[in-house]
C-alpha cells in the first residue's frame, strides 16, 4: 500500500501543468497581492479516511523563503479529515513563477501519510475553503459531484 501511495504522489508531483486539471478554489486580494489557491480535479480522491487531493498556492507577488529562494507558486499534496476540517501538507514543490512550470527552486521530500501532522483550519480562511471543497467529493457519488462543480469554473 505504501509504496503505491508514494508512487502516485510522485506521479502528481512530476506532472506538468498542463497535464492538470487546475480548477480555482478561492482568492485572497490584499493591498498590493493577490493570493489563489487550486485544486487539480484529476487528483481528488479518498484514501482510507481521508480525501487527498494535489494542490497548488500562486502569489502575485515574489515570497522568500527562510533561505532567500525566491518563489511565487508551490505545488503540494494535501491529505484532509472532513470530520475534524484538519489538513496535512507534504511533498511541496516551489516555482519561481505564478505558474508550477519550468524547474522547482526548491523541493521537500513526501512524508508517510502515519507522520503527517493535521492541523484544524481557522473558519473563514483559506485553509476552511480547501477543506469545504475537497470534502464535497467525499461521498460516493463523486462524478455526479465533479460535473456540478465544473460549472462552478
Amino acid at each position: 500500500m505504501q509504496s503505491r501511495l508514494f508512487s502516485l504522489i510522485f506521479a502528481a508531483i512530476a506532472l506538468p501543468a498542463s497535464a492538470t486539471e487546475w480548477q480555482l478554489i478561492s482568492e485572497t486580494k490584499e493591498p498590493g497581492k493577490v493570493i489563489s489557491w487550486y485544486v487539480d480535479m484529476s487528483s481528488i480522491v479518498h484514501e482510507d479516511d481521508y480525501m487527498r487531493a494535489f494542490l497548488r498556492t500562486s502569489w502575485s507577488t515574489p515570497q522568500y523563503a527562510p533561505d532567500d529562494t525566491v518563489y511565487q507558486s508551490p505545488t503540494y499534496i494535501n491529505y484532509f479529515d472532513c470530520d475534524t476540517r484538519s489538513i496535512a501538507f507534504t511533498a511541496n514543490v516551489y516555482y519561481r513563477s505564478e505558474d508550477p512550470v519550468g524547474k522547482p527552486v526548491h523541493q521537500e521530500p513526501v512524508v508517510a501519510l502515519e507522520k503527517l501532522r493535521f492541523q484544524q483550519v481557522k473558519p473563514g480562511s483559506a485553509g476552511d475553503a480547501r477543506v469545504d471543497f475537497v470534502c464535497k467529493f467525499r461521498s460516493k457519488n463523486f462524478m455526479t459531484q465533479r460535473s456540478g462543480v465544473d460549472d462552478l469554473g
